[in-house]
């Protein structure tokens, strides 16, 4: 998972401080930069700040954070590396070297310092939601299970984790529990496009556990569409697009059919739609942001 990882399906954690004029002046700059998407100003702008106050962590965490908008993870690492040894209780430190080292795809590495930031914050549900994503790149899919089970016990309306788990549970042919995790979701979620969303998903499920059964024919007036951004015969292929537009943010769902030959498919879906034109619309920034080719599909056919 490696655009987003929750900022991205990883959270980066920025750091915010009064400063003295000029420092202020550097450090507000910075900081407008870096919300303006000009990081490389950002870091012209952190570095001379770092200059003046060479001892102050939370700067250091600022230009990593700007680094890893650029994907320059190693200096992200330096940074951020600083920043611990000057102030090894910063807020969210280990929590971006996580997310540093999970782009360099050291899964161990992320893992130790998730596991040092959990310590830290307990209560930080997006912690256990990397970790989870790490666990799943090493195939330790219990784990990762555990992990996204204690990240909804923290935050039992977040979506990405609900869908996560289910689907690693609908992996493993848990399909019930997968199904009960979407219900439980449904308590939790607020937002009726989402809530209806996570009831598609559970019909989903259903369907897969029959797969002879022809999809329901309804009426072009109560048609809702879905986008199609793959149809694999490797599960692995799935996973992987999958993985880019979860670090994207982009609900994602995996659906295993079998078809007339008796070949297994992993088809990648994503969203519900009311109507077609939503549908476009949110296909488009799909192929703009993941440069992948996809299509709109009706829900219910395949």
């Amino acid at each position: 998972m490696k655009k987003i990882i929750l900022v991205i399906l990883l959270f980066l954690s920025f750091y915010t401080i009064i400063f003295a004029e000029t420092k202020k002046e550097l450090f507000d700059s910075g900081v407008l930069f870096f919300k303006q998407g000009y990081y490389n100003y950002a870091v012209d702008q952190f570095s001379r700040l770092i200059k003046l106050a060479p001892e102050n962590a939370g700067v250091y965490k600022n230009r990593g954070v700007s680094y890893m908008k650029q994907e320059k993870f190693d200096l992200a690492i330096k940074d951020f590396e600083r920043a611990k040894a000057l102030f090894p209780d910063l807020k969210g430190i280990y929590s971006n070297l996580g997310v540093a080292w999970f782009y360099k795809k050291n899964y161990k590495k992320a893992i130790e310092n998730y596991d040092n930031e959990i310590k830290l914050a307990p209560e930080n549900y997006v912690a256990y939601f990397n970790r989870a994503l790490c666990f799943t790149e090493l195939g330790k899919k219990n784990k990762a299970i555990d992990d996204l089970s204690q990240t909804l016990v923290l935050k039992p309306d977040f979506y990405l984790a609900i869908c996560y788990k289910a689907d690693l549970l609908a992996q493993q042919g848990e399909n019930a529990k997968a199904v009960e995790t979407y219900e439980t979701g449904i308590k939790h979620t607020y937002a009726s496009e989402k809530t209806a969303q996570l009831k598609q998903k559970i019909k989903e499920i259903k369907n897969i556990a029959r797969p002879e059964n022809k999809p329901e024919i309804k009426n072009d007036l109560n048609k809702r569409y879905a986008i199609q951004v793959g149809a694999f015969l490797k599960q692995e292929n799935a996973n992987r697009i999958k993985k880019k537009m979860l670090q994207r943010g982009l609900d994602t769902r995996i659906l295993v059919l079998q078809d007339k030959k008796k070949r297994i498919w992993y088809i990648l879906r994503s969203g519900d739609y009311p109507n077609k034109t939503a549908a476009v619309k949110s296909m488009l920034a799909i192929k703009e942001k993941l440069d992948i080719e996809a299509l709109v599909r009706p829900l219910g056919s395949w």
